[in-house]
């Protein structure tokens, strides 16, 4: 009997696949404290993990450990390193949010551009006459800087090209011929691209060489107005650098989905701004999504207990492969 532990709630259609299973157990973490996952561990042979921080602390208490199943794509609050040096695959949910998070980055574009919430508020306020205080920015004929050129990427471009968008896609290991079919232009550094720049969105995944990949001196290089979106991972996006950039007008409006400090403090500065709009992290938030994400993230466990898991779905692939 294998044990399949679930460290925190999830769409009910993944555990129940595994429950089909007769030689699977599932079972659930009593609550996401330090002290409750480590007391789980012992005889878990499968963990399936949404948010919380799966830390080497924890995990060494897991000796059964086979296989780690991420609910998304992000893993940077595992410790990969330490399950790659144990030879543990770390599985990802690759695709399966990709659509849900390219409508939520579309969402901000245009909230943004047509400055939602401020109308919102003036009608809300009695303020119908002074519409014309606000004037919208057009997608169509403005430039867009697509940094990340990976599955969510690669849909966001279209849909701004289907707005009339010069669409820019910047990404370290780049498909050229791929943006050329959908009529981008194609760069390996984005930091050329700041100066010309209408919107900026961002879509690659946090580690050492992206942390604060848009600082001080990114946000100095932009276009003054730029409008900012980032539905990627919050550390990515210097807060404080972002706040200056905002008080100069070097960044006129700016969507995010994700922070830093997740859940922020109630007093983050970013918070009490009418130019900032915020979504809780939940950019695969869509019923569609849910399900995917869930019904992966339990399929991936069954496929490497099969011995079938895709390659493309594993994200320590060449250090698991190394330490097999």
């Amino acid at each position: 009997m294998k044990r399949v532990l679930y460290t925190e709630r999830m769409h009910p259609c993944g555990p129940e696949l595994l429950a089909t299973r007769a030689d699977i157990e599932v079972v659930y973490a009593e609550d996401d404290s330090h002290e409750a996952l480590v007391a789980a561990m012992p005889g878990t042979h499968a963990i399936a993990v949404r948010t919380v921080h799966l830390t080497a602390d924890i995990l060494s208490n897991a000796n059964d450990l086979k296989v780690v199943s991420r609910h998304g794509v992000g893993c940077d609050s595992i410790a990969v390193d330490y399950l790659s040096g144990r030879g543990i695959p770390v599985a990802i949910a690759a695709g399966a949010n990709a659509r849900s998070v390219t409508e939520h980055t579309m969402a901000f574009l245009l909230a943004l551009a047509r400055k939602f919430p401020a109308q919102d508020a003036m009608v809300r306020a009695g303020r119908w006459q002074n519409r014309n205080d606000l004037r919208a920015v057009d997608l169509e004929g403005a430039t867009i800087l697509i940094v990340g050129f990976g599955r969510i990427g690669r849909m966001v471009a279209p849909l701004c090209k289907a707005f009339g968008m010069n669409v820019v896609v910047a990404d370290i290991d780049l498909d050229r011929e791929l943006a050329r079919q959908m009529g981008c232009r194609a760069v390996t550094d984005f930091h050329d691209e700041l100066a010309t720049a209408d919107f900026i969105t961002l879509h690659v995944p946090l580690d050492e060489q992206t942390r604060h990949l848009i600082g001080p001196a990114e946000f100095a290089a932009m276009k003054k107005g730029t409008i900012l979106v980032n539905c990627a991972r919050g550390g990515i996006v210097d807060d404080d650098a972002l706040v200056a950039a905002l008080d100069n007008g070097q960044v006129l409006c700016a969507g995010l989905d994700v922070m830093t400090e997740e859940p922020p403090a109630i007093d983050h500065p970013l918070i009490k701004r009418d130019d900032v709009i915020l979504t809780p992290h939940n950019g695969a938030g869509s019923y569609s999504a849910a399900e995917l994400v869930s019904l992966m993230t339990a399929q991936n466990i069954l496929d490497y207990f099969d011995g079938c898991l895709d390659d493309g779905n594993i994200f320590n692939l060449e250090a698991f492969k190394k330490a097999s």
